[in-house]
């Protein structure tokens, strides 16, 4: 027989594992909607130049990590490698400008990039994410960083908050000029992919890991020294709301953001317990994007984090939840016409919304006794010729370890009592 593994930096979710993944889920849902955000489902994979276009060709992403291939009419098609892209698509295509505004949209879902991978870092990714977009308000800002550390408390991950301003096109120009200036006479001493940066993106030399400890970068300009009246009153005002709902920050003027489509505030939410790839967490304006995939001038913010960090997080934290396998009862049965007698009896119980199950492999009553004891069900419910005879069945509390006959007939209401009992203790 042919022996088949999962793709490299892929990872299969178990069933023993999926309770940490629905708790992550659910309390995101949760607690995005407590903000007034409505979830949105777009495509796994798009038109290749949604991601050009709206991530950027200078970056990464795009000239080294997507998925990209023709489809049978040669149309070049890329898998997602983030969320943020796909939204404003949709956003644009479905004229949702034309409402109310803000419109206020949360994603959950795969994405795809091909890196090396690493903890936390995987080729098929999975993240939740938030968009608003409509609204240039600081508070806005404010309000997006604090649902992001309302979430990361709330399935108790702790990291904290940096932040910093990366300017509009005006202040990025003069902030350019000034970077070209300072890293051009080190130009050779930088890595490969940050000598082809330094004229078309020199901003994402100072996000560049090989770089980053070299003397010339570590002492580059900062954006913050050029921001424009505008983008300097408006970091003001966010960092005042901030300060206005005690959330805990560091002004890290040296925080950029790996997309080309940021403006203004940029943040990122880091744990460096989990490893190299700390950052669990991140975030920004984008008020050039919307444009740029079509749709009016109209501002965004949003952040997005992938679950896998998110799970280290938790994990480092203590919190590493196990799903129980685990039923209310289990129905014992021995011989063919008891077997039979289960079938109308599941359907009866499971109506009733208690969880049960039964033996499919023709064992011995002790064999299933054993399982109903590693299921943890509170009733085992035997059946066998002289259960049959009678019209009652044994019912077995393995809890209070007592067992009592019980008609037919009123099986299922009866065990909805124990069910209620069990749950008031």
């Amino acid at each position: 027989m042919a022996e088949f593994s999962k793709p490299r930096g892929t990872a299969d979710i178990l069933p023993d594992q999926i309770l940490q993944w629905q708790t992550v889920e659910q309390e995101a849902r949760k607690q995005f909607s407590l903000y007034h955000f409505h979830e949105i489902r777009t495509p796994i994979f798009e038109h290749t130049e949604v991601f050009e276009r709206g991530v950027g060709d200078t970056t990464d992403i795009v000239q080294k990590e997507m998925y990209t291939f023709s489809d049978r009419a040669n149309r070049s098609i890329t898998l997602r490698p983030e969320g943020t892209a796909g939204v404003v698509r949709a956003f644009v295509e479905a004229k949702m400008y034309g409402g109310p505004l803000p419109v206020k949209l949360f994603y959950i879902g795969p994405m795809f990039r091909y890196e090396a991978p690493q903890a936390g870092r995987f080729r098929q990714l999975h993240q939740y994410g938030v968009e608003v977009i409509g609204s240039d308000d600081p508070r806005v800002d404010a309000e997006v960083i604090e649902l992001a550390d309302r979430y990361l408390r709330s399935v108790g991950a702790k990291a904290h908050l940096e932040i910093n301003s990366v300017g509009c096109k005006t202040c990025r120009a003069r902030h350019k000029e000034a970077l070209i200036t300072h890293l051009t006479p080190v130009k050779d001493e930088l890595c490969d992919d940050c000598q082809g940066r330094l004229t078309k993106n020199p901003l994402r030399i100072l996000d560049c890991k090989k770089d980053a400890d070299h003397p010339a970068v570590k002492s580059s300009p900062l954006l913050l020294d050029y921001l424009c009246d505008d983008c300097k009153s408006h970091f003001t005002e966010v960092l005042h709301s901030l300060d206005a709902i005690h959330l805990e920050y560091e002004v890290n003027p040296r925080l950029v953001r790996g997309l080309d489509y940021y403006t203004k505030t940029a943040f990122e939410f880091i744990d460096e317990r989990i490893g190299a790839k700390s950052t669990i967490l991140g975030g920004g304006r984008y008020n050039g994007l919307i444009s740029m995939l079509g749709g009016p001038e109209v501002p965004g913010i949003g952040f997005a984090g992938g679950i896998e960090r998110l799970l280290l997080s938790r994990k480092a934290t203590g919190l590493d939840d196990v799903a129980e396998d685990e039923v209310d009862a289990y129905i014992v049965a021995m011989g063919d016409e008891a077997r039979a007698a289960t079938v109308t009896l599941l359907k009866q119980l499971r109506d009733r919304h208690i969880k049960v199950d039964t033996d499919y492999t023709l064992r011995g009553v002790k064999a299933q006794m054993k399982t109903a004891d590693r299921l943890h069900a509170k009733v085992a419910i035997v059946i066998g010729d002289d259960e049959l005879a009678q019209g009652a069945y044994t019912v077995r509390d393995l809890f209070e370890k007592t067992q009592q006959m019980v008609p037919i007939e009123q099986i299922p209401s009866y065990l909805q009592g124990v069910m209620r009992k069990a749950e008031q203790q």
